[in-house]
């Protein structure tokens, strides 16, 4: 016997055994049972979903005798349609019949009686193939059709059809098949023809099937070909030109340290091994985004890409904002690659640009500059002794009720460490001589709030209306200014965080060089040298619906901790400069004229 692909021989016989459908072959099982079969289908969806399978098992169960059953495959009409000799089931492709001939010779043999089955059954395949005059040809013959016929109608492409046509079907919309679905059936293939397989075949089989279950096991067959009786994720990559997880990390270590050789030659490599770049710009973007999903879910059942090692060790070098980022740069790369002559350069380019992103840490830590005294992020032994702080019940940031009643919140881990986050502030001695920003991440915000105070916020709402009187005074005119259009999100007696119209002035209050002065302020309205954070509204919206699905689920994480040492006490000396100064500083060098009256 000639050898048959693994496709044509593992096709289901009945309908039991399709893959996927279940709507479909339910409402068919239903139809042959009542006895109310339509007189035309139409079968619509993507390549290798069962379409055509599904309309033999079609004529299959009409023909049979034993409805209860059918198909029950035992009897010579089940039989001779499995094997392809049965009269009265014409299958005709439309891709190469598709004149307006092949269909009157159809129409014309219509009217003839079956020969042995109780149906005339016609199968026309890629039926959006046809040309206009044939499908007009057609048209009144699946108006009418005798009841001896049932035309069952398949394409991938059903916007092509005439509407008049798919009207006077009934239509049936394949989807593509579970990616757990084709793994099952690709390992009983496998089992069945005892083939030796590795961990991940099957796995990366299903991936690159794409919903198709035909194409699944013509990738299997072709893998069998190449590895005899023992397959392995090596051979599937070598035969599809596929970048490993652990490839596709190196590259992604080489845009992370900014080794500019490192990369060009990983694209070297690519290029020489004819790797698939648009597969390989498409798995990039898969795998930073299983990234982002374990850093918010820290739930490793949802990785199908990655391992939670891999995961982490690229979550140890960028964080959410950052992998969004340069998904952007993927997907806009991608847009790019239709009209690309040379699509590696555009690669190259969408790496480069990743590279020049900035380098935070990826465990949600505000972003340190070495001249400032910020706290090491490598976590401490003894960090849980220095806490002094009490802990304060997670304050709610919004003045709306969330819920009466609220259950005490199961403290989330920080994203690499069993550690709290410490922030170091600057003293007034530090020489801030260019503007360095704090980066605040959503997760910083919720920490913020999660260690808030919201009786403090009510109780010195009143204390900020005083604002307006700094705004006119020399000293704080600056500051008083800069916060001047900002609401409090959420304060405690360390920090306040601020949520102000633009980018830029939230910019302008994380500046260091403005820390000390802010904090002055402070004293003067709260009584307490506070850290001045700021956020845009934006942020404040976004954080909020974050705080809120976190405190619902019960895992708030661990409160923000601010260290905050005392402000030096300042000179003599440089309180009787300290006027002029500020005047210079507020106005601009020689914008003052100073006149000493003796």
């Amino acid at each position: 016997m000639a050898y048959k692909a693994l496709y044509r021989t593992y096709r289901p016989t009945s309908f039991e055994k399709v893959v996927g459908q279940q709507h479909i072959v339910k409402t068919l099982q239903n139809a042959v049972l009542k006895h109310k079969i339509a007189h035309a289908y139409l079968f619509c969806g993507p390549r290798g979903t069962g379409k055509t399978t599904v309309a033999k098992l079609m004529a299959k169960a009409v023909n049979c005798p034993d409805t209860n059953k059918a198909p029950c495959n035992v009897c010579d009409s089940c039989l001779s349609i499995q094997a392809g000799t049965h009269p009265d089931i014409i299958e005709i492709d439309a891709a190469s019949n598709n004149g307006v001939d092949e269909i009157r010779d159809l129409i014309e043999k219509v009217k003839y009686s079956p020969i042995e089955g109780k149906y005339k059954v016609y199968i026309i395949d890629e039926v959006h193939m046809l040309s206009q005059g044939a499908f007009n040809a057609l048209l009144k013959t699946l108006e009418e059709p005798p009841s001896h016929v049932i035309f069952i109608l398949a394409t991938t492409e059903p916007h092509k059809v005439l509407p008049t046509i798919i009207s006077r079907c009934q239509r049936f919309d394949f989807t593509k098949v579970p990616m757990a679905e084709i793994g099952t059936r690709v390992k009983e293939v496998l089992d069945l023809e005892k083939i030796k397989y590795e961990e991940g075949v099957i796995r990366l089989i299903s991936q690159l099937a794409e919903g198709g279950l035909r194409d699944a096991l013509s990738i299997l067959e072709q893998c069998i070909a190449y590895a005899q009786n023992d397959l392995r994720v090596q051979h599937v990559h070598d035969i599809y030109g596929i970048t490993t997880v652990s490839e596709k990390i190196d590259l992604l270590d080489a845009v992370f340290s900014k080794d500019v050789v490192a990369i060009l030659d990983n694209v070297r490599f690519i290029s020489e091994k004819s790797f698939d770049i648009k597969r390989l710009t498409s798995d990039m973007i898969d795998l930073l985004k299983e990234c982002i999903i374990y850093q918010y879910t820290r739930d490793a059942s949802l990785l199908q890409i990655a391992t939670e090692d891999e995961v982490k060790h690229i979550l140890a070098k960028r964080n959410a904002n950052d992998l969004l980022k340069m998904i952007d740069i993927f997907i806009e790369t991608m847009d790019k690659y239709r009209n690309a002559t040379n699509i590696h350069s555009y690669f190259e380019v969408a790496l480069l640009k990743m590279m020049s992103m900035g380098n935070e840490t990826a465990d949600y830590a505000i972003k340190k500059e070495a001249k400032m005294p910020f706290a090491d992020s490598k976590p401490k032994a003894d960090v849980a002794k220095e806490e002094k702080l009490p802990f304060i019940q997670p304050e709610e940031p919004v003045t709306e009720e969330l819920i009466t009643v609220i259950e005490e919140p199961i403290v989330l881990k920080s994203p690499n460490d069993e550690r709290l986050m410490q922030l170091d502030i600057v003293s007034e001695t530090s020489e801030a001589t260019e503007v360095e920003e704090l980066l605040l991440s959503d997760f910083d915000i919720v920490r913020f709030m999660v260690a808030g105070d919201k009786a403090r916020r009510t109780n010195e709402a009143p204390l900020w209306n005083r604002l307006d009187d700094y705004i006119n005074e020399i000293e704080w005119a600056k500051v008083a200014r800069m916060i001047s259009d900002g609401n409090i999100v959420v304060t405690n007696e360390q920090f306040v965080v601020l949520s102000v119209p633009y980018e830029e002035v939230a910019r302008e209050i994380n500046a260091k060089a403005n820390e000390v002065a802010l904090r002055k302020l402070m004293i003067e309205i709260v009584k307490q040298p506070r850290k001045v954070f700021a956020i845009t509204k934006d942020q404040e919206e976004r954080t909020i619906a974050l705080f809120r699905e976190l405190w619902s689920a019960g895992k708030l994480p661990e409160p923000m901790i601010i260290h905050v040492e005392p402000l030096p006490k300042v000179k003599k000396q440089d309180e009787e400069v300290s006027v002029d100064q500020r005047l210079v500083s507020l106005f601009g060098e020689g914008n003052v004229d100073f006149i000493h009256e003796e």
